[in-house]
């Protein structure tokens, strides 16, 4: 005689329904969380790259020798009216150095 299979029907339930997808949730946000860290931090790594990379572009045009050279023209011509207008020697050099300081 065949035996007839039984099929085992588990209660579904709000318990069996939830815990499933709360431990799925779970999970995946953690992954989410671990993604945004390292795409933040790749992100500086990028920003620190990009900043550098704009600082020695910056320095090298600023060490052209035509623009040191105007530069240089310029805070004593700055210095020399300064002195011409009234201003004593030591009052007109720490105006032209107060004013190269703010320039850069």
């Amino acid at each position: 005689m065949l035996k007839q299979a039984t099929l085992f029907t588990p209660a579904i339930t709000a318990s069996t329904l939830l815990i499933p997808l709360f431990v799925t949730g779970l999970f995946s946000s953690l992954g989410f969380a671990q993604e945004q860290t390292g795409r933040q931090k790749g992100g500086l790594d990028f920003v620190s790259q990009q900043l550098a990379e704009q600082m020695l572009n910056q320095t090298k045009a600023l060490s052209n020798p035509e623009l040191v050279n105007a530069q240089a023209n310029y805070f004593r011509a700055m210095y020399l009216a300064l002195i011409e207008s009234g201003f004593t020697q030591d009052e007109a050099l720490k105006i032209t150095v107060a004013m190269a300081s703010k320039h850069d």
